[in-house]
């Protein structure tokens, strides 16, 4: 799942997912509520995102406000199926860090994503 108000930037990421896997399927959100909203329908294991790029900026709920609503509204046992990378403009330690500090965060990029950062974020979370 793709979550970023930039549809340049979703369509490029899909993009690059879809080079990895054509039958695999890509949701997308232009805001953190869409995405919670989205998350929160009773979705079955094939509908289920094993993957989220989250966009810390965005209008209505960003990135950091998604993580406080994914937290408190679903289960621990539904996180666990979900692996969360934090997508920022700005790669500074601090928001590294504060990504990081989040339980439900596994890991952080820099935009914009190229298909080689992409195919290392799966193997490094799904081989």
């Amino acid at each position: 799942m793709l979550i970023d108000d930039d549809e340049t930037t979703n369509f490029l990421n899909r993009f690059f997912l879809k080079q990895i896997d054509s039958a695999l399927p890509v949701f997308t959100a232009s805001n953190g509520m869409e995405a919670i909203e989205f998350l929160a329908t009773d979705l079955d294991d094939e509908n289920l995102p094993c993957l989220i790029i989250l966009d810390t900026n965005m209008p209505v709920m960003n990135g950091w406000e998604f993580l406080d609503g994914y937290g408190q509204q679903f289960e621990e046992e539904f996180k666990d199926k979900i692996v969360i990378v934090m997508l920022t403009a700005l790669d500074t330690e601090e928001t590294t860090t504060l990504a990081l500090s989040n339980p439900n965060v596994r890991d952080t990029a820099q935009k914009p994503l190229s298909d080689i950062s992409f195919k290392a974020l799966i193997k490094k979370h799904f081989s």
